[in-house]
């Protein structure tokens, strides 16, 4: 009861919080639209199975991209083995000694190209049965990665930095790993085949 003898009206109160749970409402709605908005203006973080996109990617980062297209992975490692510099001679390694050292989703194909145990350049090629495959074999090259990087440090650390630059990506089925000093221009004929 209020001071003149008379009982709150429980209608005000639940008006009151009619009026509290609207503007909540209407804050989420705004958020909402201005994350849409952000990513209609910046394309390239919103991953779409239906649009192409440039992967876009920097030494050391991991990224992906949805691209709708045929890579010749073959003919990508020929590629990038004659353009870019590695301190050592890569050799791919065989198949069964590959899926060894670096575990793939059933499906996936598996190219490691490998130098003698004093460097540690490297180039991984993926070709996954999809992108849910890719993404796991991703996290995989990327765990593989850290190791390999955890044992350099041990006894050749001059090459763990390399390994912690090492250019990342994935685009749709397609994972690219290359490990060198030549980064730049690892990155610029792996970018060249996914535009």
């Amino acid at each position: 009861m209020d001071k003149y003898g008379n009982k709150p009206d429980k209608t005000n109160g639940r008006f009151v919080i009619l009026i509290i749970m609207l503007l909540i409402i209407a804050a989420i709605i705004a958020w909402a639209a201005m994350q849409t908005i952000t990513g209609i203006e910046n394309p390239g973080t919103i991953a779409d199975n239906n649009k192409t996109t440039t992967p876009v990617t920097t030494p050391g980062s991991t990224a992906s991209t949805s691209v709708p297209l045929q890579v010749d992975m073959d003919k990508l490692g020929k590629d990038i083995l004659s353009k870019v510099k590695f301190e050592t001679e890569l050799q791919q390694i065989d198949k069964t000694v590959a899926e060894g050292l670096l575990k793939v989703s059933d499906g996936s194909k598996l190219q490691l190209y490998m130098g003698n145990g004093n460097y540690s350049d490297e180039l991984i090629l993926i070709t996954a049965k999809d992108k849910k495959s890719a993404e796991a074999d991703q996290e995989t090259a990327v765990q593989y990665l850290k190791d390999m990087r955890k044992s350099f440090e041990a006894y050749i650390p001059e090459q763990a930095k390399k390994i912690s630059d090492a250019f990342n990506m994935r685009s749709g089925c397609y994972v690219v790993v290359c490990v060198t000093n030549d980064i730049d221009t690892a990155k610029e004929v792996i970018l060249e085949v996914f535009e």
